[in-house]
């Protein structure tokens, strides 16, 4: 069932067109410079379908919360899917949300320089300007004021968030928001699920932090609760009212 995605009204990058594309459980809010939602919805479509085609056929890739072994003959996705999933040690599906994200996107760019796909909070984004992307912690979270300033030589690369108070992702944690950027939206989506998991407390903080610092892949980390924010990488925030 459709839910409307109310923190999409809060638009920054406006000189890009903007459009939306659905097929089935996925929903893809689109920036791009020229609107190209029937490629969009192409693209979709035959990415959505080869997962949904290998989870028919393998149900432990679609049910299992840790890491599962793949035919040698997989779809790419569900080989980039399988990868993600092994580095972050969470299920394949943790990162399905930012494999579709990235997926089309990069098939985009050969239509569009700037391309920013945003699904379901996990994000794909190749720019050739300064860009700002919004933070979303829940209603009324004051760090919601909160922008990621992203440089065009830091793209293309993944932004992803994983919450245990809203969303239709499984966490195990209790974090507003545990957002994770990496050069791929892949393992972002997965490294969020795992550090996401780690927080139940503004305690288990400092934890995630170490742990998050110590993997290569892993550009920056933020973690939201309702009475505290921490943050690192090599990325600046700015209060956006």
């Amino acid at each position: 069932m459709y839910k409307k995605r109310f923190y999409r009204t809060k638009t920054y990058n406006v000189d890009l067109v903007t459009f939306n594309v659905r097929y089935f459980e996925s929903n893809l809010q689109v920036y791009a410079q020229t609107d190209l939602r029937e490629i969009a919805l192409e693209y979709l479509r035959n990415i959505h379908t080869q997962v949904s085609v290998y989870c028919k056929n393998h149900p432990e890739f679609e049910k299992s919360l840790s890491p599962v072994k793949i035919k040698r003959k997989a779809p790419e996705i569900i080989k980039r899917m399988h990868k993600a999933a092994k580095q972050a040690d969470v299920g394949p599906m943790a990162t399905v949300a930012g494999a579709i994200a990235q997926a089309v996107g990069e098939k985009l760019l050969i239509h569009s320089r700037e391309v920013i796909i945003e699904n379901g909070g996990d994000i794909f984004i190749a720019v050739t300007k300064p860009r700002i992307i919004g933070i979303f912690a829940g209603i009324g979270n004051v760090y919601n004021q909160l922008v990621i300033n992203i440089e065009p030589e830091q793209t293309p690369c993944g932004i992803c968030t994983s919450s245990g108070k809203f969303g239709h992702s499984l966490s195990l944690g209790q974090s507003c928001a545990t957002i994770i950027i990496s050069k791929s939206s892949t393992l972002a989506d997965g490294y969020a699920t795992h550090f996401g998991n780690i927080v139940n407390t503004p305690l288990d903080i400092d934890f995630a932090l170490k742990s998050a610092r110590r993997k290569k892949d892993i550009k920056g980390i933020i973690i939201i609760t309702n009475t505290k924010m921490a943050a690192y990488g090599n990325f600046t925030f700015d209060i956006h009212f």
